[in-house]
């Protein structure tokens, strides 16, 4: 029923934020501001598929133990079974802190404002987080990630989308007529819209600029990650795992008759990608 990011003494928890926590936007760092060094994220999962930061990679952007709660465990309980629970297992719980739409308890019954009266435990409930008068939510920095909009999402997400890949062997057409790319395929993560991105792809520590494609490739009609680095004597040893970083769409896919068009056009791409990475020291 639960598992946790690290060994954790339960006894010393005083402080949680419940939520699903995908993505760890800038709505969820605002409940991450009222946790401190006995505190910790409670995160309710119904699955895995398709996240901005599927399980432990939530790591990545707060320093917070990270208890994970399936919610087919729980989705029977009401509210005050729920909370039950919850101070069984942390037992000097001195503070919940939730979000203004948090819903819990069977078929989601009971809210927010509910859980102090039904405990006791002070509770508190953050106010709904806007940027650029837009509410921010999970569900609208996908819609931008899936229209390709992945620039624009980070003012939502506080950084670029970014997902950890795992590195496999590739057609061998690139290094030999193309451009040597890392062929990569991910688990859980959630992929913006197919085409051609200006990139950073992060190796043992070391960020490099790159251009990926993502989507249907011509030579294979195949699907494909894949990602080009921006060296020209790149030779470092490739690990097995890989981050990458989305930082701006480029164009849409497009089919090639021959790999003399498609290099072309990987040509052109990878200007208009040098240009694009190039403001990012400017800045």
């Amino acid at each position: 029923m639960w598992s946790f990011s690290t060994p954790i003494k339960k006894s010393d928890i005083k402080k949680i934020a419940i939520g699903r926590f995908d993505g760890i936007h800038l709505g969820h760092l605002e409940l991450c501001k009222h946790l401190d060094e006995n505190s910790a994220l409670l995160i309710i999962l119904k699955n895995e598929d398709n996240f901005l930061t599927p399980g432990n990679f939530r790591n990545k952007i707060v320093d917070l133990p990270l208890i994970f709660l399936s919610f087919t465990k729980i989705k029977h309980l009401n509210a005050k079974d729920f909370l039950k629970l919850l101070l069984s297992e942390f037992v000097n719980l001195e503070k919940i802190i939730v979000g203004y739409d948090f819903k819990f308890g069977k078929e989601r019954k009971w809210g927010a404002e509910n859980i102090q009266e039904l405990c006791g435990i002070q509770t508190i409930i953050v106010d709904e987080f806007k940027k650029n008068n837009i509410s921010v939510h999970t569900s609208m920095i996908k819609e931008m990630l899936q229209n390709g909009n992945v620039f624009e999402a980070k003012a939502y997400l506080g950084r670029f989308y970014n997902i950890v890949a795992d590195v496999i062997k590739g057609q061998g057409i690139g290094s030999k007529l193309l451009f040597a790319t890392i062929n990569l395929k991910t688990k859980n993560f959630f992929l913006p819209k197919n085409g051609v991105y200006a990139s950073i792809v992060k190796i043992h520590d070391i960020c490099f600029f790159s251009i990926t494609f993502l989507g249907v490739r011509s030579t294979d009609k195949h699907f494909s990650l894949e990602t080009h680095i921006l060296v020209d004597d790149f030779n470092e040893l490739i690990p097995q795992k890989v981050e990458l970083e989305f930082i701006d769409y480029i164009r849409e896919n497009k089919q090639f008759d021959n790999l003399m068009d498609l290099k072309k056009q990987i040509s052109q791409d990878i200007i208009q990608a040098k240009q694009i990475l190039g403001k990012l020291n400017e800045g």
